[in-house]
């Protein structure tokens, strides 16, 4: 573990420098957030094999186990689809909430567009795709959102109601508290016009939440 943490570190810096030589190429600068993601992840499991945290773990019923694993593979589909929508400037797509440019399905989405290798070499700050292939990310993003919601919160009561002790209780109200705190900062930033602050608790709520 240590020595993949330390991998995983040099191949983040390489890509901080592709970022930048690429011209933040999207999918780059997606992996450079994922990497950042996984960084924080590794370095909380090897807080937890170090210490005695693992314990818990052999509390936990297999069907929770279960539920936990599909819990985080949604989770970290929903984060890599918030770092493509950041990387494409797709957060200002869908100005309203809870309908895109006062639809509740946008007219005129482009999926291929939106998710389509556009090729190495353009100059991608500001963004490419058109506003169609944009608003395609950000209601995919909602989607994604709505299902990772659902997804964690049943998660979070089925380890309150049935964790075999304490501590896998405290953990599953934690998820639940994160994800309703995450989903009220995502619409607090399409509200408040996508401020900083808001925009950086999203990223850091989304690394809490896949620590938890």
């Amino acid at each position: 573990l240590p020595s993949l943490l330390l991998l995983t570190v040099v191949f983040q810096a390489l890509l901080g420098m592709w970022t930048v030589t690429l011209l933040l190429f999207p999918p780059v600068v997606m992996g450079h957030l994922l990497g950042g993601f996984t960084t924080f992840a590794l370095l909380i499991l090897l807080v937890l094999q170090s210490g005695d945290w693992l314990r818990y773990r052999a509390q936990a019923r297999d069907f929770m186990r279960w539920l936990a694993i599909a819990g985080l593979i949604v989770l970290i589909c929903q984060i890599a689809l918030g770092g493509w929508t950041s990387s494409n400037y797709a957060a200002i797509a869908c100005p309203d909430f809870p309908t895109c440019q006062a639809q509740w399905w946008p007219a005129g989405m482009n999926f291929h567009a939106a998710f389509a290798w556009h090729g190495i070499g353009p100059d991608y700050p500001g963004g490419i795709l058109p506003q169609a292939a944009r608003m395609t990310i950000h209601v995919t993003h909602r989607v994604g959102a709505l299902v990772t919601f659902l997804t964690l919160l049943g998660t979070s009561l089925v380890f309150m109601l049935k964790g075999g002790n304490r501590g896998l209780k405290w953990l599953g109200a934690l998820v639940g508290v994160l994800v309703l705190t995450q989903v009220g900062i995502g619409i607090g930033m399409i509200k408040l016009g996508l401020p900083l602050p808001l925009a950086d608790a999203h990223n850091g709520v989304a690394a809490l939440l896949l620590g938890s």
